[in-house]
């Protein structure tokens, strides 16, 4: 890139050709006022509090949209910009609340007038939500204006939007930015927002009045971050004010494992945002202002607790672990199962597994993962294994989206296929439902619930010139698989695998076709599973059939290997993926971050650990489960890359880590190798047993074992993402409003 010298303030400066004199500016660390921009968004020019003065020009240029030149000679502060800036932000808060802004008391408001916080109408900062955290609120101070304005005030007095399930909207403090706007635009498919009407009647709205739902919106809550006042504010988080810590942390509850910040106030998670919003990408509405909810459910479990009669009665856990070991010391091993979470970290995986082979004797360890998929099992483990990062969207010519709908959940990948459209990749879509991706692609192929097959075997058909097999298409559906065929043609292809595909109720055919198309065109496979930890299951090995590294039980090398990390043999024999549903040969089974499975025998001893009591399901010991946001764990995403989070807040109660539950009890069994003490030294004993195990690392997924059972019953229909068994609606309030509104 062609580098140019220019001086600001009288320094020299060495910049690039292409910048804007803002973006010099803070690269060198110059302060220059403004509302409107935003890094990385495309520069507005709104607010024109970012005019500089440029040697030879009797203009003040906006910084935000002037390029540099060679040579330019910038001032950034003189008294002439500082009296026209004081002019502009005097200008534009005669249309907001500016009485706290030029009251000379207002530092006393804080202690005497703490009613006012939460007012229905925002007259001053000391009614605002966003008090202390609002970017008008800083530039006035900065700027310095004191005294009254000289301009007469217009209150717009429009009512408070609060009918949208994650945020409220105030326009009366809408500044009119347009930040909401272009961010919208760039990070999405659909142009939601828009001005609506003109003058000094000016508002962020919708067109033609519809709703924000209808209109397109993902609730990916980009707009509320880039917002600078109050006009966009959480539901959640509203009055929580400016927090006191943040961490960052990896978001378990799809497969993305997307990074995120969490932000703390006095020991509580009260906000979750995305790493680097037009960097990384914006977060999903689950990730972006579910996990507050999530993480501060009012039904969380705190302290453990046993079955008494039909109540229950509080433990420490000194006498839970004892009453759990005592029942599991006598139980044998082919009377002990195991179920954890998909969605549970590694480090809960692999102790779980640990616990069960070392401690247990026994191969009984499962998630739900077998039951979800069926006998499409298989399929989905072999495309894991072949998965690569959706950074191979960036260099990709085409794209193929099949049972992929990205506008509520993982939108993150949304912004990925924004970006390889605007270079100029194609996209075909196939899926049986109306979807957001539809209105966007270059071709869609509709098909009738099951018939996804016989369109992907006519498409690959074509693809290599030959004849059709002669079912019967309608004309569109001809003309359609044609054009797609063209597009498809492009390399390098990406095949993105939604969700709704994997988990479909013909999802061992369906995948057979993907696989079958994908080698004939030489495409990269991407599978984007629902469940936070899938990969990472696998690869701890928390299968009946696996060992840790997703060796299957027969890889002599990988037992040898094991055994002498662990100082013990193994169990000899596996046992079904299906263990629980066999009758009468449990004694014991404890279940991690899942639901028991119903109608288990009352002569079976059922433990659980959770974030809160099973629904209508028979438990004897209830023991707390530390949510991720209280724990240092690290997830596998889809593509085998390993992600580590840092705990936001100290465990709910008494919670635990259920790492460090197994470890209590197995050193209380008298069992060697669970000597743990944090999540750091179990990852360590990860590393040496699978390969590509670090922060950052891709683990080596090429020895995957893929069971071949022929027991494999069809898919259980899946009505809603969930997590930790409980479906999101569970969670997260607003999506019970937008599953009602859809």
């Amino acid at each position: 890139m062609t580098t140019l010298r220019m001086t600001i303030d009288g320094r020299v400066l060495e910049v690039q050709k292409g910048e804007t004199i803002l973006q010099a500016a803070r690269r060198y660390g110059f302060y220059i006022p403004t509302l409107c921009d935003y890094p990385h968004l495309t520069p507005h020019g709104s607010c024109r509090l970012c005019i500089v003065e440029v040697e030879g020009s009797p203009k003040t240029p906006a910084a935000c949209t002037t390029p540099v030149e060679e040579g330019m000679v910038v001032r950034t502060h003189s008294p002439r910009l500082q009296s026209l800036r004081s002019e502009i932000l005097r200008l534009l808060l005669s249309e907001h609340p500016v009485s706290c802004l030029m009251c000379p008391e207002q530092d006393h408001c804080d202690e005497c007038m703490i009613t006012l916080r939460k007012s229905g109408v925002t007259t001053g900062c000391r009614s605002c939500p966003k008090d202390g955290v609002c970017e008008l609120q800083e530039l006035v101070a900065r700027i310095g204006l004191d005294g009254h304005s000289p301009y007469p005030v217009f209150y717009r007095n429009y009512a408070v939007e609060k009918g949208d399930p994650f945020f409220d909207r105030d326009y009366n403090l809408c500044i009119l930015c347009g930040r909401c706007l272009r961010v919208c635009e760039e990070l999405h498919f659909a142009t939601t927002l828009t001005y609506v009407e003109r003058g000094n009647r000016t508002i962020v709205g919708t067109a033609f009045g519809r709703s924000h739902l209808e209109a397109g919106c993902s609730f990916c809550g980009a707009c509320v971050e880039v917002c600078p006042t109050g006009a966009l504010i959480e539901k959640y988080s509203k009055w929580d004010g400016r927090q006191d810590g943040e961490a960052e942390a990896i978001c378990p509850l799809c497969s993305l494992n997307c990074s995120l910040r969490l932000l703390t106030k006095k020991g509580q998670v009260i906000n979750s945002l995305p790493i680097d919003l037009l960097g990384e990408g914006p977060l999903c509405f689950a990730g972006r202002f579910g996990i507050p909810e999530l993480v501060n459910h009012p039904q969380r479990l705190k302290v453990p607790q046993i079955r008494d009669g039909q109540g229950w009665r509080q433990l420490t856990w000194e006498e839970a672990v004892q009453i759990l070991a005592d029942k599991l010391f006598n139980c044998p091993s082919e009377g002990f199962g195991l179920l954890i979470s998909e969605s549970s970290s590694n480090e809960d995986l692999y102790i779980a597994q640990k616990f069960a082979r070392l401690v247990m004797r026994t191969h009984q360890v499962s998630t739900l993962a077998a039951q979800r998929y069926g006998n499409g099992f298989p399929q989905v483990v072999e495309l894991l294994k072949q998965s690569v990062s959706l950074q191979a969207l960036s260099s990709a010519k085409a794209i193929f989206c099949i049972g992929l709908d990205t506008r509520f959940l993982q939108a993150v990948v949304e912004y990925k296929l924004v970006q390889a459209r605007r270079r100029g990749a194609a996209m075909v879509t196939l899926h049986s439902k109306p979807h957001n991706l539809s209105f966007f692609a270059d071709e869609e192929l509709l098909a009738a619930e099951g018939e996804e097959v016989s369109l992907l075997n006519e498409l690959s058909r074509r693809l290599q010139g030959k004849p059709s097999s002669g079912r019967r298409f309608s004309k569109d559906q001809r003309e359609a698989l044609e054009r797609a065929a063209r597009h498809l043609s492009a390399s390098p292809l990406v095949i993105l695998i939604g969700a709704e595909a994997l988990e479909s109720s013909k999802n061992k055919p369906l995948l057979e076709a993907v696989q079958a198309l994908a080698q004939l065109l030489h495409a990269i496979l991407i599978p984007l599973p629902a469940q936070g930890n899938l990969s990472g299951s696998l690869m701890m090995g928390a299968f009946p059939h696996l060992l840790p590294g997703g060796f299957g039980l027969d890889d002599e090398n990988q037992r040898q290997k094991v055994m002498g990390r662990w100082s013990t043999p193994l169990p000899a024999d596996s046992t079904d993926l299906f263990f629980w549903r066999q009758s009468g040969r449990l004694r014991a089974l404890l279940t991690i971050g899942e639901n028991p499975p119903a109608n288990m025998p009352e002569s079976v001893f059922v433990v659980t650990q959770h974030l809160h009591p099973p629904r209508n399901r028979r438990v004897d010991l209830l023991l707390p489960l530390a949510a991720f946001s209280e724990c240092n764990t690290s997830w596998i995403d889809y593509a085998g890359v390993m992600h580590s989070g840092h705990a936001a807040t100290p465990p709910l109660g008494e919670a635990l880590p259920a790492w460090e539950m197994l470890c209590r009890v197995a050193r209380l069994m008298g069992a060697r190798g669970f000597d743990f003490t944090n999540a750091e030294e179990i990852r360590a004993e990860i590393s040496r047993v699978v390969s590509g195990f670090w922060e950052g690392g891709t683990v080596d997924r090429f020895n995957l074992m893929v069971t071949a059972d022929r027991k494999l019953p069809q898919p259980l229909p899946s009505f809603e993402p969930d997590y930790l068994s409980y479906p999101f609606s569970h969670w997260i309030e607003g999506w019970q409003w937008l599953q009602t509104q859809r």
